[in-house]
């Protein structure tokens, strides 16, 4: 038996840490291949230093840890002990209360903070922008405390309580026995509680998404829109670093626990000196490590007048410079220095529509998709362009004018259009199965199919295959619609966006409905990957437009932002590293001509014959597909 339970054991360790393994190996390999180690560099490392961005945001997230930390493990600390001294039954209650954090959904958390931020932010105190630093700091405390006090409780029950009392008969004060006596007895569970809060705040997504503002990010944020290419290998560097402070951190909390236990033996006040030492050094050091942090960003970057432009755009939708592409934010800080560029990102356009009309962020520029810019229009969300500042709109072909979502021209400039249609790896469908959209629906491929993870998308396909208008406003039409989504269900693997090419790239996948312009990329990655229009049953034709919302408060850096993406140089080596096409034939003159030819970037006239685009739905039919979406895709019924 003991055999076996070493066995087990040592499985679950290799389980935990072979994948850390695996990335620490990464971050040293010269090639970008996670499967094939072609040789040792320290190169990664050094492209990591160079990279302010990533630098940056690890700034940020370090500082949100440390704060977030510091000030929950204070509190926390005086709540384990205001609890402590309650009576058994209310005790037992307020630690059941305190326990509902840990055990609840972080979406349902995430959610529900988002709510209370916004409403105060911009309904009781009237703020343009209600989710910023502050409203992430004290997110990151809340649901640090109950860490801080599960870990300081056990040691406040260990404790012998009258010692507490024969300090005060000694003469201290609550006060001064709490610091002389108690947070000796406690310090290790302090420590451990500190470190616990600082972990889980460093590494801590799902949460802080939904309270982050484009004001100031973090590291897991930010990370969350490389998934839609492959990850550049300094951030496996950056990964290993991280792994290491936190491996440095725990040994550091074990150790200083193994160190009291044996000094306990021996004699209890200088286990209370040595616990004290080890735990002002452990706060020395990491107060130390901050400030040169802090000094040596102020330093390589020093304050400047300059003008703050926010550009919110879908997550990898912007070349900036991975695979010696254009950077092309940086091109824009060259051209213009005194304007300063914060970039950040969505993962649809429902997404981006619910951040910026429930007030919780400002931004200048957006590049939403054309029937969100016609609902954003109808909803009064948009500033009037000035023209005069965009003169590069004179190289927009005369087909991107005039549509249907802007018939004006006044509010919007095409960034980008495409098509979609359906991606498959040919090493396992078969040919003969390729025919239209019923192949998302052929039972051969269970579990091996993925969806569009928002509503519009995937009504869109049901749509195109029962033969109803994509805009249909018809409720038993989208009904109809739902219940053949609801049909597809089983068969789906995931409903998903930018995971995609993870997904089907590494053969997790074989079939998949996106947009053409990401094909090409995980094409160009899996070469066992092909892609067809549906043109008997008709798909879609979009075009991402820029656009700047009313709560723009730099509109003149934001139109300069629009003319500069505008200029055919830039966009050609834009859409060279996107793979989407342009609305600029003047930019195909600065692109690789293999892209310029595919019939995927630019498919013919014939192939575009039965191509439509989304229109604007009135709001009580958005909210009806938004809710048979959830019906129809929801894992159990």
């Amino acid at each position: 038996m003991k055999h076996a339970n070493r066995i087990i054991t040592a499985l679950i360790l290799i389980f935990l840490y072979i994948p850390m393994a695996v990335l620490i190996v990464a971050s040293f390999n010269t090639g970008t291949d996670i499967t094939e180690f072609e040789g040792f560099t320290l190169q990664q490392y050094v492209r990591l230093f160079q990279d302010d961005k990533l630098l940056g945001l690890l700034g940020n997230s370090l500082l949100i840890s440390i704060l977030a930390s510091g000030i929950a493990t204070v509190f926390g600390t005086l709540a384990a002990v205001g609890i402590n001294s309650l009576n058994p039954k209310l005790r037992k209650l307020v630690m059941s209360l305190t326990d509902i954090p840990m055990t609840n959904p972080d979406i349902v958390t995430g959610i529900s903070l988002s709510l209370l931020f916004v409403f105060v932010g911009t309904t009781m105190l009237g703020q343009k922008e209600s989710l910023t630093f502050w409203t992430l700091l004290i997110a990151h405390i809340t649901f640090n405390l109950p860490y801080v006090i599960l870990n300081v409780m056990p040691k406040l029950k260990q404790m012998d309580a009258s010692l507490t009392d024969a300090a005060m008969d000694l003469g201290c004060t609550p006060v001064q026995a709490f610091f002389k006596v108690t947070l000796h007895e406690i310090m290790p569970g302090v420590i451990s509680g500190a470190i616990m809060a600082f972990t889980m705040s460093l590494d801590d997504f799902v949460i802080s998404y939904f309270v982050t503002g484009n004001s100031f990010i973090t590291l897991p944020v930010e990370i969350y829109s490389y998934v839609k290419k492959p990850v550049a290998p300094k951030v496996y560097a950056l990964f290993t670093l991280l792994f290491l402070l936190i491996f440095v951190l725990m040994a550091a909390m074990n150790l200083m626990q193994l160190r009291a236990d044996q000094k306990r033996k021996e004699t209890r006040v200088r286990v209370e000196t040595e616990g004290m030492k080890v735990f002002k050094r452990l706060v020395a050091v990491t107060a130390a490590a901050a400030l040169v942090i802090g000094c040596g960003w102020l330093i390589l970057h020093p304050a400047e007048e300059k003008v703050t432009l926010n550009v919110y755009n879908w997550g990898q939708y912007i070349s900036e410079g991975q695979d010696d592409t254009i950077d092309v934010i940086a091109e824009f800080e060259n051209a213009y220095p005194w304007i300063d560029v914060r970039y950040s990102t969505y993962s649809d356009n429902e997404t981006m529509y619910t951040k910026l009309s429930g007030g919780g962020i400002t931004v200048d520029v957006i590049i939403p998709s054309d029937y969100m810019v016609a609902r954003l229009i109808a909803e009064g969300m948009l500033l009037e362009l000035d023209f005069s500042n965009i003169p590069n709109y004179a190289y927009v072909d005369e087909a991107f004018r005039n549509t249907a979502y802007d018939p004006e021209n006044k509010y919007s400039v095409p960034y980008t259009w495409g098509t979609v249609g359906i991606i498959y790896n040919t090493k396992y469908v078969d040919e003969a199965d390729v025919t239209g959209w019923e192949l998302l629906w052929n039972k051969k491929y269970d579990d091996k199919i993925l969806m569009f993870g928002n509503s519009r998308d995937a009504f869109g396909i049901a749509q195109y295959l029962l033969g109803y208008d994509v805009n249909t406003t018809d409720p038993a039409e989208l009904r109809a619609c739902a219940n053949k989504l609801k049909e597809q269900r089983p068969m789906v693997q995931q409903y998903i966006m930018d995971e995609i090419f993870a997904a089907m790239e590494n053969e997790e996948a074989w079939i998949a409905t996106y947009y053409a312009g990401d094909c090409l990329t995980m094409m160009e990655n899996n070469p066992d990957l092909a892609f067809y229009f549906p043109q008997e049953q008709g798909f879609n034709m979009f075009i991402d437009a820029m656009c700047i919302p009313t709560c723009c408060q730099e509109k003149e850096a934001a139109e300069l932002f629009i003319n500069f993406l505008c200029d055919p140089w830039i966009s050609g080596q834009n859409m060279n590293a996107l793979g989407y096409s342009t609305p600029i034939s003047a930019a195909k003159d600065y692109m690789d001509p293999e892209m310029v030819e595919s019939e995927l970037a630019y498919p013919s006239e014939e192939i575009l014959v039965n191509a439509t685009s989304y229109a604007y739905l009135p709001e009580e039919i958005t909210q009806l597909v938004e809710a048979l979406f959830q019906e129809a895709t929801k894992l159990i019924d």
